[in-house]
């Protein structure tokens, strides 16, 4: 009886462990890191504690075009196709790993828990490289684990996204229609401030102009009244005679009287 309720429990804890490979959704990382999603590449999150009892078979992720999503087969899936050939197929498989390389830890530190996808930029000679995609999508991607000779065990699709659409620059509208009503508001708040600070600069400028010329003004005006104190000087002529016979000649003597 208690071999019966242990073998119970073994089969219930295999198919507990089984139900969350085929439930687990595939999704693209909500981290906030570098990378996250891009225009050619996106990362997904690791996986945790879901592939660890299948230690004999490889894990390999597919990633699709959603439109041929619909099509592909158990086939499809458990033969491994390359990057080379996603143009054709519209669909690849990638990164073929071992189970048991998948931990089973939340605590991993950041890089190593995502898992990168279109970062490889040559892929001359590789099968399965994990090169950048030039499609925008809509992509959904999918865990299979492969044994050497066919599927094993898959998780269900991830829901759809689109890679991020770059912008040709040539079509971006550099004029007037193509600004916001906020932007406009500053543009016109900020050429008043100037057209104001450029008129205070004017008034300053004449104002200054001014205080200098009537400085000049004030200059003139003490300058003349220093002139009229200046002291004036005129001349005449005196004779000493100390004698009777005394001839006053040619030649005299001047005197200067000052009056102030």
């Amino acid at each position: 009886m208690d071999l019966i309720i242990k073998l119970g429990f073994l089969f219930m804890g295999v198919t507990a462990v089984c139900a969350e490979v085929r439930y687990y959704v595939p999704q693209v990382t909500v981290k906030q890191v570098l990378g996250r999603l891009t225009n050619n590449s996106f990362a997904l999150d690791d996986p945790q504690c879901i592939f660890q009892q299948y230690n004999t078979s490889d894990v390999w992720i597919v990633i699709a075009l959603d439109n041929v999503v619909p099509s592909l087969t158990v086939q499809n899936l458990g033969k491994p196709s390359g990057y080379n050939l996603f143009q054709t197929k519209k669909y690849y498989h990638l990164y073929q790993m071992p189970a048991n390389n998948y931990t089973c830890s939340d605590a991993q530190p950041k890089d190593k828990a995502l898992i990168p996808v279109g970062t490889q930029f040559n892929c001359n000679n590789v099968s399965f490289c994990n090169g950048i995609l030039t499609n925008n999508g809509p992509y959904r991607v999918k865990f299979v684990l492969l044994n050497s000779t066919a599927l094993v065990q898959e998780t269900r699709w991830s829901e759809k996204f689109n890679l991020l659409t770059g912008k040709n620059t040539t079509t971006i509208d550099t004029g007037p229609g193509g600004r916001s009503a906020g932007m406009i508001v500053i543009v016109v708040i900020l050429s008043v401030l100037l057209t104001l600070l450029l008129a205070f600069l004017i008034a300053a400028l004449a104002i200054g102009s001014k205080d200098i010329c009537w400085c000049r003004v004030l200059e003139n005006e003490f300058l003349g009244v220093e002139l009229n104190y200046i002291p004036r000087y005129q001349t005449h002529k005196f004779y000493t005679t100390h004698s009777k016979w005394f001839t006053p000649q040619q030649n005299n003597t001047s005197v200067y009287t000052v009056f102030k």
